[in-house]
C-alpha cells in the first residue's frame, strides 16, 4: 500500500471514524451498525505536510477518509505540470473508484498540512458490500456525484473565463466547509493557480481587485469570503 512508505501508524479514539461515517457525504444515513462494521475494518495513519499519500497508477487497495486536515487530489502532465482537481478535507471520502473496480489509483494525493486519515482495505469492504447492498447503493451515489464534479470541471473550463473560473472555485470550497458567511478557506494563491491552471500572477490580480472591492479577504495562506453572491454576480458580468 503506497501510503506505508511515509506515514505513521496514528491512534485515535474508535468515535473519530464513526464520526466521519455518520458526517460524510458518502455514508450519512447508514444504520449505525453498519458504520461500525465499516470503522472496525480500518486503521488509522498519520501524515505530514506536503506528504505523498499516493500516486496515479499505485493498487488503488482502499478506501479512504480524513479525520482531520487536508488532502489536495492532482494529476500531473508529462512535463510536470500539476493539475489539481480537489481538495479532500475533514469529514470527507475518497478512493471509491480503485475500490469499486479493482483498478489502480487515478489520481495523485499529497497532504497540504498534519493530516490524519482512516484506511479501509478494499478486499473486506468488497465482502461487505456483497453482504449489505445499502454500502453498495451509497459508494454508487459518491461515484455518481464524482462524475458529475468532472462534468462541471470540464464546462467551466470550456465556457467560462478565469476569473469566473477562480469564484466557481471559491464557491465549491466555501460549500465544502458548510458555514455561514463570512468564512475562511485555508489555501494558498498558488493552490487555487494549481486548480485553474493558472499562473499565481494572474490569480493573484484577481483576487487582489477583489478584495478592494469587498467581496473577500486575503491572509497569507487563507481567502476569508465575506461577499459569494456579490462575487459570483460582479464575475458574470460583461467586461
Amino acid at each position: 500500500m503506497s501510503q506505508q512508505r511515509s506515514a505513521k501508524e496514528k491512534s485515535v479514539p474508535p468515535t473519530a471514524v464513526l464520526t466521519v461515517l455518520r458526517n460524510s457525504r458518502s455514508f450519512r444515513g447508514l444504520p449505525e451498525p453498519l458504520l461500525r462494521e465499516i470503522a472496525k475494518l480500518s486503521t488509522t495513519r498519520m501524515y505530514q505536510p506536503g506528504e505523498l499519500v499516493f500516486q496515479r497508477n499505485d493498487p488503488g487497495d482502499y478506501l479512504y477518509g480524513v479525520i482531520s486536515g487536508s488532502l489536495r487530489i492532482s494529476v500531473n502532465a508529462p512535463d510536470g505540470r500539476e493539475l489539481a482537481l480537489s481538495t479532500t478535507g475533514p469529514g470527507e471520502i475518497g478512493g471509491e473508484i480503485s475500490v469499486l473496480d479493482g483498478g489502480t489509483r487515478t489520481t495523485t494525493g499529497r497532504t497540504l498540512e498534519a493530516t490524519v486519515m482512516f484506511m479501509v482495505p478494499r478486499e473486506p469492504f468488497a465482502e461487505l458490500m456483497l453482504r449489505q447492498p445499502s454500502i453498495a447503493l451509497h459508494m454508487i451515489q459518491l461515484l455518481c456525484t464524482r462524475v458529475r464534479q468532472t462534468s462541471r470541471q470540464v464546462e467551466d473550463a470550456a465556457f467560462l473565463s478565469l476569473p469566473q473560473r477562480l469564484a466557481v472555485q471559491l464557491q465549491t470550497l466555501v460549500r465544502g466547509l458548510e458555514q455561514p458567511l463570512p468564512c475562511t478557506v485555508k489555501i494558498s494563491q498558488s493552490e487555487l493557480a494549481s486548480f485553474l491552471n493558472a499562473s499565481r500572477q494572474v490569480v493573484n490580480g484577481c483576487l487582489q481587485d477583489w478584495q478592494r472591492r469587498g467581496f473577500i479577504g486575503l491572509g497569507r495562506g487563507v481567502v476569508r469570503v465575506e461577499d459569494l453572491e456579490g462575487l459570483l454576480d460582479y464575475v458574470s458580468q460583461p467586461r
